[in-house]
Protein backbone atom coordinates (compact mmCIF):
# COMPACT_ATOMS: atom_id res chain seq x y z
CA UNK A 1 0.00 0.00 0.00
CA UNK A 2 1.74 3.27 -1.19
CA UNK A 3 1.75 5.82 0.92
CA UNK A 4 0.63 9.60 -0.44
CA UNK A 5 0.00 12.84 0.25
CA UNK A 6 -3.66 13.08 2.33
CA UNK A 7 -6.42 14.46 0.35
CA UNK A 8 -8.76 17.67 1.53
CA UNK A 9 -11.30 15.19 2.99
CA UNK A 10 -8.61 12.53 4.15
CA UNK A 11 -6.72 15.98 6.62
CA UNK A 12 -10.74 16.43 7.63
CA UNK A 13 -11.01 13.15 8.74
CA UNK A 14 -7.56 13.09 10.65
CA UNK A 15 -8.43 16.17 12.16
CA UNK A 16 -11.45 14.43 14.07
CA UNK A 17 -9.35 12.09 15.75
CA UNK A 18 -6.84 15.11 17.28
CA UNK A 19 -8.25 15.05 20.45
CA UNK A 20 -7.07 11.06 20.89
CA UNK A 21 -4.22 12.07 19.70
CA UNK A 22 -3.19 15.03 21.96
CA UNK A 23 -4.57 12.97 24.70
CA UNK A 24 -2.45 10.12 23.81
CA UNK A 25 0.43 11.28 22.18
CA UNK A 26 1.10 13.98 25.31
CA UNK A 27 0.50 11.14 28.11
CA UNK A 28 -1.96 12.67 29.28
CA UNK A 29 0.04 16.19 29.81
CA UNK A 30 -2.12 18.05 27.97
CA UNK A 31 -5.72 18.33 28.24
CA UNK A 32 -7.50 18.39 24.95
CA UNK A 33 -9.84 20.45 23.27
CA UNK A 34 -10.78 22.03 20.34
CA UNK A 35 -9.63 25.21 21.12
CA UNK A 36 -5.76 23.31 21.94
CA UNK A 37 -6.27 21.25 18.73
CA UNK A 38 -6.63 24.62 16.89
CA UNK A 39 -4.00 26.60 18.57
CA UNK A 40 -1.56 23.41 17.77
CA UNK A 41 -2.50 23.02 14.16
CA UNK A 42 -3.01 26.47 12.81
CA UNK A 43 1.13 26.60 12.93
CA UNK A 44 1.72 23.80 11.37
CA UNK A 45 -0.93 24.26 8.42
CA UNK A 46 -0.40 28.27 7.94
CA UNK A 47 3.65 27.03 7.40
CA UNK A 48 2.79 25.07 4.22
CA UNK A 49 2.29 21.36 6.61
CA UNK A 50 0.30 18.46 5.21
CA UNK A 51 0.26 14.82 6.16
CA UNK A 52 1.08 11.71 4.52
CA UNK A 53 -1.85 9.10 5.18
CA UNK A 54 -1.53 5.26 4.54
CA UNK A 55 -4.88 3.60 3.59
CA UNK A 56 -6.44 0.73 1.97
CA UNK A 57 -10.03 0.17 0.93
CA UNK A 58 -10.19 3.81 1.60
CA UNK A 59 -9.94 3.48 5.46
CA UNK A 60 -7.36 5.28 7.12
CA UNK A 61 -4.65 3.42 8.91
CA UNK A 62 -2.20 5.84 9.78
CA UNK A 63 -0.52 9.21 9.63
CA UNK A 64 2.56 11.21 9.56
CA UNK A 65 2.18 15.42 9.76
CA UNK A 66 5.49 16.46 7.96
CA UNK A 67 6.16 20.49 7.62
CA UNK A 68 8.94 23.09 8.37
CA UNK A 69 10.29 24.97 11.17
CA UNK A 70 13.47 26.82 11.88
CA UNK A 71 15.83 25.92 13.97
CA UNK A 72 16.19 28.28 17.41
CA UNK A 73 19.69 27.10 18.07
CA UNK A 74 21.25 27.10 14.48
CA UNK A 75 18.70 29.50 12.68
CA UNK A 76 18.08 27.18 9.70
CA UNK A 77 15.21 25.60 8.07
CA UNK A 78 14.88 22.05 9.01
CA UNK A 79 12.16 19.46 8.01
CA UNK A 80 9.54 19.12 10.69
CA UNK A 81 7.34 16.05 11.76
CA UNK A 82 4.10 17.34 13.37
CA UNK A 83 2.79 14.16 14.47
CA UNK A 84 2.83 10.34 13.43
CA UNK A 85 -0.32 8.61 14.61
CA UNK A 86 -1.78 4.61 13.53
CA UNK A 87 -4.84 3.69 14.21
CA UNK A 88 -4.69 0.80 17.51
CA UNK A 89 -5.71 -1.31 15.09
CA UNK A 90 -3.31 -1.13 12.61
CA UNK A 91 -0.34 -1.07 15.29
CA UNK A 92 2.32 -3.38 14.93
CA UNK A 93 2.77 -3.89 11.42
CA UNK A 94 5.53 -1.48 10.41
CA UNK A 95 3.51 1.28 9.52
CA UNK A 96 4.52 3.80 11.76
CA UNK A 97 8.11 3.10 9.87
CA UNK A 98 7.26 3.47 6.82
CA UNK A 99 5.52 6.33 7.81
CA UNK A 100 8.76 7.88 8.95
CA UNK A 101 10.64 6.71 6.29
CA UNK A 102 8.39 8.06 3.95
CA UNK A 103 8.30 11.56 5.46
CA UNK A 104 12.38 11.60 5.19
CA UNK A 105 12.03 11.40 1.07
CA UNK A 106 9.52 14.07 1.09
CA UNK A 107 12.06 15.97 2.79
CA UNK A 108 14.74 15.38 1.35
CA UNK A 109 12.89 16.03 -2.33
CA UNK A 110 12.07 19.66 -0.67
CA UNK A 111 16.04 19.82 0.04
CA UNK A 112 16.16 19.45 3.79
CA UNK A 113 19.23 17.66 5.42
CA UNK A 114 17.77 17.54 9.08
CA UNK A 115 14.33 16.43 10.37
CA UNK A 116 13.08 16.93 14.35
CA UNK A 117 10.46 16.25 16.09
CA UNK A 118 9.14 16.33 19.62
CA UNK A 119 7.74 13.41 21.41
CA UNK A 120 7.05 13.35 25.57
CA UNK A 121 8.55 11.54 27.92
CA UNK A 122 7.03 7.88 28.30
CA UNK A 123 5.88 7.59 24.62
CA UNK A 124 6.20 3.87 23.00
CA UNK A 125 6.92 5.80 19.71
CA UNK A 126 10.06 7.61 20.97
CA UNK A 127 11.61 3.84 20.94
CA UNK A 128 10.63 3.84 17.20
CA UNK A 129 12.28 7.15 16.76
CA UNK A 130 15.76 6.42 18.10
CA UNK A 131 15.61 3.38 15.94
CA UNK A 132 15.58 5.78 12.87
CA UNK A 133 18.35 7.60 14.09
CA UNK A 134 16.97 10.49 16.15
CA UNK A 135 18.99 11.58 19.12
CA UNK A 136 17.59 13.78 22.23
CA UNK A 137 18.72 17.08 21.77
CA UNK A 138 17.18 18.76 24.52
CA UNK A 139 14.80 17.77 27.87
CA UNK A 140 12.18 19.91 29.01
CA UNK A 141 11.12 19.03 32.76
CA UNK A 142 8.79 20.39 34.55
CA UNK A 143 7.80 20.44 38.53
CA UNK A 144 4.93 21.56 40.31
CA UNK A 145 4.86 23.99 42.91
CA UNK A 146 1.34 23.60 44.50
Amino acid sequence: MPIRIATPDETQKILNYHMEVIKEATMGFVKPSYAKVSELMAPFFNGGGYYLVRSKDNMIQGWIGVGRLIDQNTDEWVGFINEMYVLPQFRNQGIAEKLCKAAFTQLKIQGFSKVHLNVYSGNPAKRLYQKLGFQDVSTLMAMNLI
